[in-house]
């Protein structure tokens, strides 16, 4: 088969399947033409002219929307990962759209800095993709520029940062939020009080300690806690809308549905992996298995799935960016090491097993969680974010009852390692295929599409 990024002349019923909704499941077949969803029929048949996809009783899910990844590229760092080999880690796991962080080389700042990442990845990526823009002390005036250019949110670090990619300081971010207030932009905050943070940081480095769950100690849940509690102050008063990136703790999830009731218009996004491990995977998987915000208590996590059961939580980033393995253990002292890890081709699977079948999570719930809400508040409705008619056919087959373990070896991933932090880990639940826009990407550990089948998708106006 021939693909080119338009998918042309397709007719496709999906029979046989369990379809889930905003709110319910279907029993029935999703009707699909040149890559667009038709409509859903409540009944099994054919139609003439269709090819008919018999997916045997399983799932079909909107496809995924990660809204939090870190692709390293462009940039002299793409030896981690890159739009060819990410992009098809993703179609694995279930994500049909990558929305990307501006943290390239050069990042996402001006147009120079979009316009070399949308060329790199136009010509890799096979499933689609967005961009997140950026929000640094050097380019609060230019927020306006790159919303015109598509970008769906724009993301400042309180926390200490890169040099290439300088924390927000305060007044910066009241200015920013200012500026994408203006035209009801989306400001998107990692949200620790660097001073404390970087302060207990050092401080434990100085301590030789080898407990590793401490790095929860070193930067605590306090530490968030401020920042969140500032950033929606200045939101409230700035008159932006606010998103909280991989929030990890259970006081933060508290304030922000509070802010929530009171008509602040707020947004929290947790990962995967702060509703799967605790903070004992640090001492079990030392810095392979080291982020920012850090891994919390088993308390903490079961408290965390209270919030994404109410609404409070909106959705799940990956925070996707690993590193090579001697990148992880390069100064032999666990405090000094890199923070973070990839993963995204678990996210699925992590949370049919922990959401689903470990804590009987509705399927509406975590499609809403997975697509419809990112869509929404990123500005990807109505092109994407479910099964409705009228938007792209991203879709997944899922079998709720497969077992299998995690082997990280086996990833698609540039960094494809047994050291991976899902590495080893039970799963119940697994992607079986993935479709972009109709056609078939990921089928039972195969990707059929090629490079550069991924569209770039711009914020919907």
């Amino acid at each position: 088969m021939e693909y080119t990024k338009e998918v042309k002349n397709a007719k496709q019923i999906f029979t046989n399947a369990k379809i889930v909704c905003a709110d319910t499941m279907i029993d029935g077949s999703l009707v699909v033409e040149d890559g667009i969803i038709k409509g859903i029929l409540s009944s099994c048949i054919r139609l003439p002219g269709y090819e008919e996809i018999d997916v045997g009783g399983k799932i079909l899910m909107p496809g995924m929307i990660d809204t939090h990844v870190h692709m390293w590229d462009p940039s002299p760092l793409n030896y981690r990962e890159d739009w060819a080999y990410g992009s098809r880690c993703a179609a694995s796991g279930g994500i049909t759209t990558i929305i990307d962080m501006p943290l390239s080389v050069p990042p996402i700042v001006d147009q120079e800095g979009f316009d070399l990442k949308l060329q790199v990845a136009e010509k890799a990526s096979c499933v689609d993709f967005a961009f997140w823009g950026g929000l640094t002390p050097g380019c609060v005036d230019r927020l306006e520029t790159l919303d015109q250019l598509g970008c769906v949110a724009y993301k400042g670090f309180m926390s200490f940062a890169n040099p290439d990619y300088p924390q927000i300081t305060d007044g910066y971010l009241i200015r920013g939020m200012k500026n994408a207030a203006a035209f009801d932009g989306l400001i998107g905050v990692h949200a620790e009080n660097a001073e404390i943070a970087d302060f207990g940081s050092k401080e434990m480095e100085k301590s030789g300690s080898m407990d590793f769950s401490m790095h929860d100690d070193a930067r605590p849940w306090w530490v968030e806690y401020e920042a969140i509690q500032r950033a929606v102050l200045f939101a409230e008063q700035t008159g932006v809308r606010l998103y909280i990136c991989h929030m990890t703790i259970a006081e933060g999830a508290a304030l922000l549905k509070q802010a929530k009731c009171s008509g602040k218009r707020v947004f929290v996004e947790t990962c995967p992996h702060y509703l799967i491990f605790d903070k004992s995977v640090l001492n079990e998987k030392g810095a392979y298995a080291k982020c920012n915000p850090p891994f919390r208590s088993r308390e903490n996590v079961e408290k965390l799935w209270d919030s994404v059961f109410d609404g409070t939580i909106d959705t799940l980033g990956s925070d996707h960016g690993p590193y090579a393995d001697e990148e992880k253990v390069r100064n032999g002292n666990f405090w000094k090491e890199l923070c973070g890890f990839g993963g995204y081709d678990a996210m699925m699977a992590g949370m049919l097993t922990e959401g689903v079948n470990k804590r009987g999570l509705p399927f509406p719930t975590l499609a809403r969680l997975t697509a419809g809400n990112a869509a929404d508040i990123m500005g990807l409705a109505p092109k994407k974010g479910s099964l409705l008619p009228g938007r792209d056919a991203d879709i997944l087959v899922i079998d709720p009852e497969r077992e299998w373990i995690f082997d990280g070896k086996k990833s698609f991933s540039k960094t494809k390692s047994e050291h991976n932090v899902y590495h080893g880990f039970r799963m119940k639940g697994k992607v079986i295929q993935t479709y972009v826009r109709g056609t078939l990407v990921y089928d039972e550990g195969r990707i059929t599409a090629p490079e550069g089948f991924g569209q770039f998708v711009p914020k919907q106006k």
